[in-house]
């Protein structure tokens, strides 16, 4: 991979640079390690949920917090997480979260104006759907968020989002939760005014990058946006 994949990943929505971010690990696919040290390298504050501590010791980066019911976690890595004095907050195995959920209101309880969560999409179709889902859980309380892995950038958006990109890159839009009205699309190859989308469309599947921002705007409803990186960024 190319340095400036790296590079890229800081630039998506024009934000405050005084922002409190928090980075969650979850335990699905991580391949590229030096990835996630790089998406952990400028967080103000690192969770980890259950299993996921395996690529925090291989980096031997301590989190904040490793949260969960511990059912996927080694000893070998329980215990360097204890030999390291790691705060852990474990649950019983019977509950009404995921370990990704729970590291999610843990994280609300930092204040942050942004949560991006990694490792949340793997083998599990219903876990990546449910991490994905956590999003919108996020965003009705005013809190920007992401879900990334190697290859996508997955945000919501219900106003407006703003997004920095590399001219050709893919971006898709999805309604979630009903129909979406009043969406415009400005920096992208098919532009959009004030159009409405019905849920289960594709029409918004497949769009390209024609500017360096691109802007998104709803007037009613949420999309689902997905970036993916250039083929350059990601050799």
């Amino acid at each position: 991979m190319q340095a400036g994949f790296y590079q890229a990943i800081t630039c998506y929505k024009l934000e405050d640079e005084n922002n409190m971010e928090v980075v969650i690990v979850a335990n699905g696919e991580i391949k590229n390690i030096n990835f996630l040290k790089y998406v952990i390298k400028n967080s103000d504050h690192i969770i980890c949920a259950d299993g996921a501590a395996k690529y925090l010791m291989d980096l031997n980066i301590c989190p904040d917090l490793l949260i969960g019911d511990l059912d996927s976690i080694d000893k070998k890595t329980l215990e360097w997480a204890k030999k390291n004095n790691i705060k852990i907050q474990r649950f019983p195995a019977k509950k009404d979260m995921t370990d990704t959920e729970l590291a999610v209101e843990s994280a609300l309880k930092q204040n942050p104006n942004k949560i991006t969560i990694i490792g949340a999409i793997g083998s599990r179709l219903d876990h990546s759907l449910s991490n994905i889902m956590l999003l919108y859980k996020i965003h009705r309380l005013g809190i920007d968020a992401a879900v990334i892995n190697e290859i996508n950038y997955i945000t919501i958006v219900g106003d407006v989002l703003k997004m920095k990109c590399r001219i050709g890159e893919i971006i898709s839009i999805i309604p979630i939760g009903g129909d979406v009205k009043g969406v415009t699309l400005k920096g992208l190859g098919y532009s959009l005014t004030d159009h409405d989308i019905k849920m289960g469309s594709s029409l918004g599947i497949s769009n390209k990058s024609v500017s360096e921002e691109i802007i998104i705007s709803v007037k009613d409803g949420i999309l689902l946006v997905v970036k993916i990186y250039s083929s350059e960024q990601i050799k």
